[in-house]
């Protein structure tokens, strides 16, 4: 069962396929273990928070590792991409999200990287979450250091349907969510979306996925804190 769900996680990436954090998080309890971070800090060129396996039956700790969200990733730290677009800064806990999700990635890599590879050979043992910025940064690179030469002629334009505005669409629907859990079902069919594009040769931007999953987040600790303040009944005498 472990299996499938990695396999069906797993994301591609320019013909790659890597797995996500909740994969990695899957082989861990398989084995017995539980992924959590900690440490969570801004430090000099970005944010780091450490990732931790540990045996649930003991406590005992079998790896550990750093995740870190660079200042150089516009997708989190704003500025313009490969497409020209000014992005802002994301919000300071989205980006410190990220550190922890890197981390655990990380985490469950150094433990269980054996394991995806036995599971299927196809898969890449570098987390997703790292390998994503590390092509965003990349892609920018070269589109800023192999500037097309201009056009001699006018360029044909083709018409096509605009594109499907996710962060709406999301949006919309995380409206009728009336707790916790209903908003982590919108998690999952989100997720299943973006799997879909990726397999279908239409990926979702990476920008875009970001900010939905911040509107989802967003939505998810608005529960949580509703669930917190609750005002707790006294039993009644």
């Amino acid at each position: 069962m472990c299996k499938e769900v990695v396999n069906k996680r797993a994301i591609d990436l320019q013909g790659r396929r890597y797995v996500p954090v909740e994969g990695w998080q899957a082989i861990a309890i398989a084995h017995g273990c539980v992924a959590s971070s900690e440490n969570v800090r801004r430090v000099d060129g970005g944010f780091s928070a450490e990732g931790v396996i540990r045996r649930m039956e003991d406590g005992h700790e079998i790896a550990r590792a750093e995740g870190f969200v660079g200042e150089d990733e516009i997708t989190w730290f704003g500025g313009k991409n490969k497409w020209g677009k000014i992005l802002p800064k994301r919000p300071d806990f989205a980006i410190r999200a990220m550190a922890q999700t890197r981390g655990i990635s990380r985490a469950c890599r150094s433990a269980f990287a054996h394991v995806v590879v036995l599971m299927d050979i196809g898969l890449e043992t570098m987390p997703y979450e790292e390998m994503a910025g590390v092509f965003n940064i990349q892609d920018d690179a070269k589109q800023e250091n192999n500037k097309p030469e201009p056009a001699h002629k006018k360029p044909e334009v083709k018409v096509s349907n605009p594109p499907m505005d996710y962060k709406k669409f999301v949006s919309d629907r995380l409206r009728s969510c009336t707790d916790s859990r209903s908003v982590d079902a919108e998690w999952n069919l989100w997720r299943s979306e973006v799997k879909k594009c990726a397999d279908q040769g239409s990926p979702i931007p990476e920008e875009t996925q970001s900010a939905v999953q911040d509107i989802i987040a967003a939505k998810r600790a608005e529960f949580d804190r509703q669930a917190t303040e609750a005002p707790i009944e006294e039993p009644v005498a």
